[in-house]
């Protein structure tokens, strides 16, 4: 198993499927560097370390979508469904890009989950997300 590299800190892939709880993660971007990432991120296929972040038969999902006020588009989105065993991969694979956008998302991603700067598991309501 593999570790995911934060720049301040190091998360295992069992802690951060820990932290999911079984559940799927899902978020919604908006931001067009963050889904050049996760586009650059996913379509690596498998990678060296022989591991897959899109897989459908785990639930894995990318779906190309809009925000709209009325008929008028406001932005492009990506909505995207994520497996517990396709997060940690994701996440390795934006910490490993070079470009800002990824390890940012990643550190967000992380953040969300309840991991603090420097990689440590301590809940949404410690860093005040719940």
């Amino acid at each position: 198993m593999h570790n995911i590299q934060t720049g301040s800190g190091t998360v295992t892939y069992k802690a951060v499927q820990k932290a999911m709880n079984g559940e799927l993660f899902t978020m919604n971007l908006t931001d067009s560097d963050e889904i050049q990432a996760i586009i650059a991120a996913v379509n690596q296929g498998i990678d060296s370390h022989l591991e897959a972040c899109y897989c459908p038969d785990r639930g894995d999902r990318y779906d190309g979508g809009t925000r709209k006020v009325g008929k008028l588009v406001l932005c492009r989105t990506l909505e995207c469904v994520i497996s517990s065993e396709s997060l940690p991969v994701l996440l390795r694979r934006l910490s490993d890009l070079d470009d800002e956008a990824g390890p940012r998302l990643a550190s967000d991603i992380l953040t969300a989950l309840g991991f603090n700067d420097c990689g440590k598991f301590v809940g949404r309501e410690a860093l005040g997300l719940a």
